[in-house]
């Protein structure tokens, strides 16, 4: 077969005109977008990283969520025969800590821009931000992660722009989010923020061939595993309101392997519920 009639016969196994029948996973481009602030989510002291050999004592976490809306971030794909769209979403996992080095006080710094009156992060819950998309490469640099920081400092401020000739300020319109707002506050949790936090259903992950199922709730697993769960305000008002909240509590037993599946999701966001 020469390569004339190869290259017909590739439409036997591919048709790329055919639409994805489902969302692919890929990296948020790179570049200013406007956003909006969806997820404030204290999870208490969590394990650190060794620093230069050195065990670092656990420290208190939050996971923050903001939904990139401008145009070159909302993707269109077919779900079960229905159309939808879904916007990307950059989540970070930082540490609190007040003191003005830290990473959490300069992004709190940045995101209140100079206002007045706002005292906590989780009070700009909603609002919308401009942020500047970058990309970083992993260790190994087989991976491209989307992050909000440019030469190591917060690249947020608030949704405006300014005209270099002029230096007319615009402001600029931000989509409302088309995701739900999550809220967990560790010292004093209400069952509505406990609810905002939860996802539903399972998946299946395949690591070294071996599939098993996994549980979507991963950010109330990760609260309850805190090292500071036991006796706190949050562990008052879960524990024991039904088996599911027992079984994140407990230490998870080692998964029976089970069959490898060819068609199992491995999408990176499938464990975000989204």
């Amino acid at each position: 077969m020469n390569l004339l009639d190869q290259a017909i016969a590739a439409a036997e196994t591919t048709d790329q005109t055919a639409a994805p029948t489902s969302f692919e996973y890929e990296v948020a481009p790179a570049g200013y977008t406007t956003a909006r602030f969806i997820g404030y989510i204290e999870v208490g002291k969590q394990k650190q990283r060794a620093y230069e050999g050195v065990e670092k004592p656990d420290a208190a976490e939050v996971r923050l969520s903001f939904e990139l809306n401008g145009p070159k971030h909302l993707t269109t794909y077919e779900h079960e025969g229905e159309t939808k769209t879904r916007t990307n979403v950059i989540r970070q996992s930082i540490t609190i800590s007040m003191h003005e080095k830290a990473n959490f006080a300069k992004l709190l710094k940045k995101m209140i821009a100079g206002r007045e009156g706002i005292k906590h992060m989780a009070q700009m819950l909603g609002e919308g931000f401009l942020i500047m998309v970058s990309h970083s490469k992993s260790k190994d640099g087989k991976k491209t992660y989307a992050n909000m920081k440019q030469d190591g400092v917060w690249a947020i401020g608030a949704p405006i722009t300014t005209d270099p000739i002029t230096n007319e300020v615009k402001v600029l319109n931000v989509p409302a989010a088309t995701q739900d707002i999550q809220l967990l506050l560790w010292d004093t949790p209400t069952k509505e923020q406990w609810d905002s936090v939860f996802i539903d259903g399972e998946y299946n992950k395949t690591v070294d061939g071996v599939t098993t199922t996994v549980s979507k709730n991963f950010i109330q697993g990760i609260a309850m595993q805190a090292s500071n769960f036991q006796g706190s305000a949050l562990e008052a008002l879960v524990i024991g309101t039904d088996s599911l909240v027992k079984e994140l509590a407990a230490p998870a037993p080692a998964p029976a392997p089970v069959a490898a599946d060819p068609l199992a999701n491995n999408d990176p966001l499938a464990a975000l519920g989204l």
